[in-house]
This record gives C-alpha cells, structure tokens and sequence, in this order.
C-alpha cells in the first residue's frame, strides 16, 4: 500500500507539472571497466550510463538534506518502486545495479534527474564478413554488405517511451584528393566517423583501389574491445574529372571586341585530370552546336589541342571511362564562339604630320586567317605591299615621303568563314604645307 501511494503521489506530481527538479549530484563508478556517459537527455532529464559488467557498479548521490529516497523502474517512473541504500550524511550510495533499469532520487516532493544502466558487455558489436555491395551504384556511392548481428541498445525514459541508442563506427580506406593549385590528385585517408549500422550507411566512393576498414563500435572503443574488419581489396571504378582550357593563340586584332571572345584562327589546349589508373579512356569532341551528333574531330588523350579557323559556334565535349567501362563522366561541356573576320579601311592619313596619330595607313581587322594588301599610285605603280595586318604602310615610296593626293590600295584576306575576300578603294594622303614645300623629301609623281 505505501509503495503504491509513492507511485501515485509521484505520478500526479509528474502529470501536473508540480514536481520539481534538484540539482542532479550523481556519480557512477565502478565495474570492470570504467562508466561511459552515453546519453545525456535533457528533454527527459535522463542519462545513460554504459558499464562493463555490473559488479562492483555503484551509484553515490548527495543531497541538501538527509531525507531523500532512491527507485529504481524497468519502463516508466509511475511504476518505480523503492531502494535501499548505505547513506552516510547527506550522501548516498546504492549496490546491486542491474542491467537495463532507471534509477533516481526524491526529497519530499522534489526528483531528481534519471540515471539508466547498461551493461555494454551484454551487447558487444557484432559485425562480420564485411564486403562492397554489388546493390549501390558504384559511380556514385559505396555501400557496405555482410552480417551484423549487433543489437541495439535502448533505454527507458521516465515516461515509458523506449529509445534507441545510435552505435558509432569509425570507417577508413584509401582515397585520392584533388589539389588545384598543383593539379593534380594526392594519396590521402578518408576517415568518417558514422551513427548507426554500418551496413545501413552511404559513403563517398573510394577514387583507387582499397581495403575499406570498420572499427567499432565506439563505445567498445572506450572500454578497450573494439574490433575491426577488412572487406578484401576493392577495385575503384568512381571517377573524378576536372578540365581545363588554354588558348594557345589567336588571331590578333585592332578592332575592340566583347571580354572572352575567341578570335580565329585560334589554337586552344584542352586538358583533363582525372584519377588515374582508374580513368582509363578519354574522349574529347568538337562539333558545332547545329550538328553536335557529328563531330569534325575525336581525340582519345587526356589533352587536345584543336585550331578554329572558321566562324561559328562550337561544343568541346570530355568523356572518360573507367577502365572497367562501369562509369563514364560526361560532366565537361565547352561552348566556344568564333567571332566573324571583320575587314575596314582608312579613307585618310596624315603621314609626318602628326607622329603617333592617324600617321599611317593601317587597317582594321577581326578573325583574319590570311592577308595581304598593296598601295598603287595613279599610274599603277606598286609602292608598298605587306602581309602582316597589324602592320600597315607610313606614307613612304623608296624611303622618301610621297606626296599629297590619292591613292589606291588592294586588299585580299581570308576570314573565318573560309572563304577569301578582296577589298579595294582608294585613300586620302594628306600633308602640311611645310611638309609639300620640301620637295627633297618626297616623291614627286
């Protein structure tokens, strides 16, 4: 009868939300080995403790006041019923622990926080025959397979709920890393420390080949008998790709253009890294974006160097295979413009008047593959001729200056459509009296 009154006055309290809650002053020790604090739940007001064998196992808690009471429940504290225990002032301490009870303390109508039990050395970890899952997409993910026979722990909160608690695992393999600063992959261990079943978890794919170890549980790890096990050696058919662009050179130019431009004819490298030996096989594409299902070029090395001499717009495509033809990476797609050749001329120049300012006859230009132009005077004779666009002509026949009047020039480029283009006019020379007075320094037509 009083025990069942106990019950019921602790439970109205709890349902009422009149109890109140000591300061918590609980010390586990004691067992084989020492106490783990594995839970502390705040929402419930409970901590788990992991013991190795209960034997020895003692809980000490001391108090304000002398007057205080110990329980112990196995599902809920409306069911808990009264302990004993060897009190000395205003501390106590309670023997005999069993595995997979609560316990706590009452002082009048006070509680203080939960403490629950397990004996870890129930339940050790249990994995097994640990292997690579053929079930994952191996481009993707890795997944454990093998026997796990390890049982879950749970606990009791006060109020009846049953919760697990998660076991930790350490897993370890061999990986490559990707430095950019150096481009290029470094040896490296991938060390991730998991919640729950190993069996159950996803990892990031090993990108060589490796042993994946896992060691646990955790918790066996603080009591000095954890275990580990090994699949056999595992053949990584994961890629890593990365991809980069250089343009080597390209056509030059004197007519402003938009940032990033390409100017033909243009040679521009393509490299890939990628994890090798895994990576196996490289395919680099070009094609033109209205035909990208026919390619006008297919290079099978990790680098490529490709010349654009025509306008238009271009798809450089990377594909890499493993060398198990398992998974391929099509990550890497360049879209390259080529912008069109562009051809204008001057129609005056003021060659010697101004030194630095429209005091040649240059043209201007964009994407020009070939080119080579001429200046005539009016009986037709060949004054100068050059093939270099970014040149031009100063105004001078035989080192001499000639003299103000018209002129004519002929120009034929080839641009990035292919096609070769011919351009002729005439041009404005114009000089300064002082200049056209000085007739040792011309030539007279």
């Amino acid at each position: 009868m009083r025990q069942k009154k106990i019950r019921q006055a602790i439970g109205i309290l709890a349902l009422c939300g009149c109890v109140g809650y000591v300061s918590a002053q609980y010390q586990v020790s004691g067992g084989a080995k020492t106490p783990l604090l594995a839970v502390d739940n705040t929402q419930h007001r409970i901590r788990v403790y992991l013991v190795y064998g209960t034997e020895n196992v003692t809980i000490s808690y001391t108090a304000p006041s002398t007057s205080h009471q110990w329980y112990r429940y196995r599902t809920k504290a409306l069911e808990a019923e009264a302990i004993s225990s060897d009190q000395q002032g205003t501390t106590s301490v309670i023997s005999g622990l069993e595995d997979g009870c609560g316990y706590f303390v009452k002082e009048g109508d006070e509680l203080a926080s939960y403490i629950w039990i397990i004996d870890y050395s129930k339940y050790p970890s249990d994995l097994r025959e640990l292997r690579v899952s053929e079930d994952a997409d191996p481009c993707e993910t890795l997944r454990l397979d093998g026997i796990n026979e390890t049982q879950t722990l749970y606990y009791q909160a006060p109020i009846g709920t049953r919760l697990a608690i998660e076991r930790q695992y350490e897993v370890i393999y061999r990986t490559l890393i990707w430095q950019d600063n150096t481009k290029q992959f470094i040896q490296a261990l991938m060390d991730t420390t998991i919640k729950g079943d190993p069996l159950r978890t996803s990892f990031i794919p090993p990108l060589t080949d490796t042993e994946i170890q896992v060691t646990g549980d955790l918790f066996a790890r603080h009591f000095g008998v954890e275990k580990s096990v090994s699949t056999p050696v595992y053949t990584a058919v994961a890629l890593e790709v990365y991809a980069d662009t250089l343009v080597t050179s390209d056509s030059q130019s004197n007519i402003s253009h938009d940032e990033g431009a390409i100017l033909a004819p243009a040679d521009v490298r393509f490299t890939a890294y990628a994890n090798s030996p895994v990576a196996s096989l490289f395919i680099w594409k070009v094609t033109r974006s209205e035909e990208p299902d026919n390619p006008l070029v297919r290079f099978t090395e990790q680098e490529m160097e490709y010349s654009f001499n025509r306008m238009g717009d271009y798809l450089v495509t990377l594909e890499v295979s493993d060398r198990t033809g398992k998974c391929t990476n099509t990550n890497f797609t360049y879209k390259i413009n080529i912008t069109e050749t562009q051809m204008e001329a001057p129609n005056i120049f003021t060659p010697e008047v101004s030194p630095g300012m429209n005091d040649e006859f240059k043209v201007a230009y964009q994407s020009v593959v070939r080119f080579q132009a001429w200046i005539f005077n009016r009986m037709g004779t060949e004054l100068f001729h050059w093939t270099d666009p970014s040149k031009g002509w100063d105004g001078k026949y035989r080192g001499k200056y000639v003299p103000a009047g018209t002129y004519f020039y002929v120009i034929e480029y080839t641009g990035t459509d292919g096609k070769t283009h011919k351009k002729s006019g005439d041009v404005m020379v114009v000089r300064s009296n002082k200049f056209s007075k000085n007739k040792g320094n011309e030539v007279v037509e």
